[in-house]
């Protein structure tokens, strides 16, 4: 472990099981958590240190060997999740849409035909490019980022594909009521353009309308499986139903608020497309400086990089990740179900390290490496209540059941 490993070995060891235990959670720690935790871990420990005193936190040095002593740790983005969507992935609920999704698979044999399963979703894309990490001169207080407006416009954008990883050229919605045949000049063979009085969000009837000049035209004779969000537009209409029993088209909605696991397209292609879009509205603005992205521009720069994370393999691989083809209710991961998941689980998830709950010796016990990296006897006090796990949760409690978020009334 080196002379930097101020904390011990096993001290460490604990600490870096915390840090997994709080990102099972959902509630990850940032650089200036961990940083705090050490120097407090140390202190209550006894440990002689060299931490900052007067800041009450581990240096960055320290922080720099602590990840280097434990690769299976990396700083990485955090992606928020709303609590509506952590109460959403119920295991209860999941449960029953997995039942239902195997019901559906059997009962109509399309358990071995992956190109007559298919997720539709909409994701939308904003007529700018977003400034990321850049590089600048050293000491540098702001680095600016050209973009085409403060904020662009929104154009919704309807994916499709299935499970053999073929994908329907995409359909778009734009705000407005006068639909502009240059709008579409650029984009993918075959794409479409909706246009919506109100807003670029899908509804009811644009749901329909793309049934039956989008999908029923490429969908493969016979029964297919259609699985959708729980948003109401996409099953709300009687009609709609009608249509698609009409044309052999099974519709099954997932459990609201359940996409960010569930769904095939959120698992492995908007991500991509994003990234890949605003790339792609980057160089435009680099190669066109002073002039705004407009509707007359989008589709080219739709084209490439939907070209770029429309793929086979991102479609094969969300099918797989979200357990739907091969059918696998278990691909979810046990992290998803945050909301749901006993305290007594939660704490448990990395304690690999035996934790002592003798109560007849008045010292802490040796987790640490010897010399002064030993914690300090502290007279009067039990073993349990001085362990390193026990100190770590006083530090940084690991978060409890989230509780039901409920409405105000008006």
């Amino acid at each position: 472990m080196g002379p930097t490993s101020m904390l011990g070995e096993q001290n460490e060891k604990k600490l870096a099981d915390h840090i997994k235990t709080m990102q099972g959670t959902g509630f990850p720690l940032t650089i200036s958590d961990v940083r705090v935790i050490a120097f407090q871990f140390a202190e209550q420990l006894n440990i002689k240190h060299k931490f900052n005193k007067s800041e009450e936190k581990a240096g960055y040095d320290w922080l720099q060997m602590f990840l280097r002593r434990h690769p299976d740790i990396v700083l990485r983005k955090s992606e928020g999740v709303s609590i509506a969507r952590c109460q959403g992935m119920n295991r209860n609920e999941v449960s029953a849409y997995f039942d239902l999704l195997e019901k559906n698979l059997i009962d109509n044999d399309l358990m071995t035909k992956p190109n007559c399963v298919f997720n539709m979703d909409e994701s939308g894309l904003q007529l700018n490019n977003r400034p990321g990490h850049v590089l600048a001169a050293k000491g540098t207080k702001a680095v600016s980022t050209t973009t085409s407006t403060e904020k662009g416009e929104t154009i919704t954008i309807i994916a499709c594909c299935n499970a053999e990883g073929t994908f329907l050229p995409p359909a778009c919605i734009m705000k407005g009521m006068n639909k502009k045949s240059e709008y579409e000049d650029g984009m993918p063979p075959g794409s479409r353009i909706f246009m919506s009085k109100k807003s670029a969000y899908i509804t009811s009837a644009i749901f329909l309308e793309w049934l039956k000049i989008h999908f029923v035209p490429r969908k493969p004779p016979g029964k297919v499986l259609l699985l959708l969000d729980g948003h109401s537009t996409h099953c709300n209409s009687v009609e709609m139903l009608e249509y698609a029993n009409e044309n052999e088209i099974i519709l099954l909605s997932m459990p609201s608020h359940t996409s960010h696991f569930l769904q095939p397209l959120d698992r492995a292609v908007f991500k991509s497309l994003k990234s890949h879009f605003y790339e792609q509205c980057r160089l435009w603005i680099n190669q066109n400086p002073g002039r705004r992205i407009t509707r007359l521009s989008f589709g080219s720069l739709l084209n490439k990089a939907w070209g770029k994370a429309a793929t086979a393999e991102n479609a094969i691989s969300g099918f797989r990740a979200s357990g739907v083809f091969p059918f696998n209710p278990t691909a979810i991961p046990d992290y998803a179900f945050i909301s749901d998941r006993p305290p007594d689980e939660v704490t448990n998830i990395n304690s690999s390290l035996p934790v002592s709950t003798s109560v007849t010796s008045t010292t802490p016990p040796n987790f640490g490496e010897t010399g002064e990296n030993e914690p300090l006897a502290i007279p009067g006090t039990s073993a349990d209540q001085w362990t390193p796990s026990r100190i770590l949760k006083d530090i940084s409690p690991i978060p409890q059941k989230i509780m039901e978020v409920r409405k105000r009334s008006k």
